[in-house]
């Protein structure tokens, strides 16, 4: 009996060691769990993104640049694809969502689904984040809003007003020029002519591109002139009214003029001569009659198809409207110098750069804070060279002195792979925030390739320059606080220049501006 005890006894003891050993092993295993979860949850926070779809980016989540800002940012990133043409369902109902799993959206610069209108009107309701809280002096944003006078979100800045979205900035030269006419110089070879320079050597251009076939195709399908409605800048007949007033339809065709006077060039003599001008090439079939019914995607199509049918166009930049892909008709055309017109008036509209919207916060994101900080960081200097150029030495380097840019300056970055317009893995080609230093946006060296996007950009903004009125933008709050006024006008200039109303009829004349003149009262 007495070794029956001891050996339970022993038993006991080791069942009571084996189960202490046990529990102990269950609490560090425990610990270890709950402090490897934290630690993990901790290193591996995921920031999702939506991001529209975009034919030169190869894939979002292996992108160098999503590289690059996980290790800056320390946390991890990955993107949701929206789908192209459901853009806009996509983001409503993302944002009504109780939990959409989205933390932030970059938008692609040349996308136009959202109005910083549109933006402030979700943001007042909830769906987008204010983001005044997290600007700090010390931030990025707020350093790119001082230093280049973005003077909308500057003073909502200054003032404790509500931000909404990131800016995505041109900051080149082109981006101040307001529009630039772009001839088929192919036709003009063809006829043996010379670029216009005048507004009678303009419409004997057009009548010789009308009758002489410039195309070589044995058929009288040309077009002399184009021009669309979906924005002022492809509305060819602004850039010709310049070469009789100056005309700024984006300040309300309101200037000063060098006394200091305000001038409204819509109820001028000169504008009048400029509409019926513009009304002579239009009933001739040389400003084209359909132009005002095509699409900005149909007059797309028409100047990119190859049976070469267009002969000229106005834009900001040549990329507007030509393909970036399409070498050959890119090279084709060349920039008109700002007409000379019959008093010796010649302007080019210089406008004010302001940022268009590069990406927000969903109300509803999980990671505001986060996402803020991600989006910040591609406001800096470094990120922005990442964002244009890629890869530094393996796609870009700085220049060395002696290398002049495609504005014909001093260049700051030589490229080495070029990456703009072609299907890459190096960047976001455009899309979300993104500010370039001016200086270096301005410095990049020509490469020697004539269809060069910014090559030919660079080109014709150097010709415009010349021709800038030295007292750009009259007051702002005189062509804002009458928008019913501008549409009137944009509305009444359609009728002139279709000849709906007769712009020789001194009555309808009279008419016209005494409906103008109800707008000041």
């Amino acid at each position: 009996m007495r070794r029956i005890r001891k050996q339970l006894r022993r038993i006991n003891s080791k069942m009571i060691l084996i189960g202490a050993v046990a529990i102990m092993l269950l609490l560090i295993s425990g610990i270890s769990y709950w402090v490897f979860i934290l630690r993990t949850e901790d290193a591996t926070k995921t920031i999702t993104i939506a991001v529209m779809h975009n034919d030169y980016v190869k894939n979002y989540n292996t992108n160098y640049y999503t590289q690059w800002l996980e290790d800056k940012s320390g946390y991890n990133i990955q993107f949701e694809y929206v789908m192209n043409g459901y853009e806009e369902e996509y983001l409503n109902t993302m944002l009504i969502s109780e939990n959409s799993g989205i933390d932030a959206v970059f938008i692609n610069n040349k996308d136009k689904i959202l109005t910083e209108d549109k933006i402030k009107s979700l943001g007042r309701q909830g769906l987008i984040v204010d983001i005044s809280d997290y600007i700090t002096e010390d931030s990025n944003y707020y350093r790119i809003s001082k230093q280049y006078k973005m003077n909308g979100i500057a003073k909502q800045i200054a003032s404790d007003e509500a931000v909404y979205f990131f800016p995505n900035m041109d900051t080149t030269r082109k981006s101040q020029n307001f529009q630039i006419m772009w001839m088929n110089e192919g036709w003009l070879k063809n006829l043996g002519l010379q670029i216009p320079r005048t507004t009678d050597e303009l419409v004997r251009v057009l009548e010789a591109f009308k009758q002489n076939d410039p195309n070589r195709n044995g058929k009288q399908d040309e077009l002399p002139m184009i021009s669309c409605e979906e924005n002022y800048y492809l509305q060819s007949y602004n850039f010709l009214l310049n070469a009789f007033i100056y005309n700024d339809p984006l300040n309300g065709r309101v200037f000063l003029d060098e006394n200091g006077k305000l001038v409204y060039a819509f109820q001028e003599n000169n504008f009048r001569e400029g509409l019926s001008y513009c009304n002579a090439l239009y009933k001739n079939n040389l400003l084209s009659n359909s132009c005002f019914y095509y699409s900005e995607k149909q007059l797309r199509e028409l100047v990119n198809d190859p049976k070469d049918l267009v002969g000229c166009f106005t834009s900001k930049s040549i990329s507007d409207v030509i393909y970036s892909n399409c070498p050959d008709i890119l090279a084709n055309y060349i920039q008109v110098p700002p007409l000379v017109g019959p008093d010796g008036q010649q302007y080019a509209v210089k406008v004010d750069s302001e940022p268009k919207i590069g990406g927000y916060i969903p109300g509803n994101s999980k990671h505001k804070k986060e996402a803020f900080e991600i989006m910040d960081l591609m406001l800096s200097s470094e990120a922005s060279l990442v964002a244009e150029f890629g890869e530094k030495g393996i796609d870009w380097t700085y220049s060395e002195s002696g290398d002049l840019s495609t504005y014909g300056t001093q260049a700051t970055i030589t490229t080495i792979q070029y990456l703009s317009d072609k299907m890459q893995n190096k960047n976001f080609a455009g899309s979300g925030p993104l500010v370039l230093d001016k200086n270096i946006a301005n410095g990049v060296t020509w490469n020697g390739n004539y269809s060069l996007v910014e090559y030919i950009d660079a080109r014709a903004v150097r010709t415009y320059e010349s021709f800038y009125r030295k007292e750009e933008g009259a007051q702002n709050t005189i062509s804002l606080a009458n928008d019913n006024r501008n549409k009137y006008i944009d509305n009444m200039i359609l009728n002139f220049i279709k000849g709906d109303i007769r712009i020789s009829d001194n009555r309808q004349w009279e008419n016209y501006l005494d409906e103008v003149r109800n707008y000041y009262e």
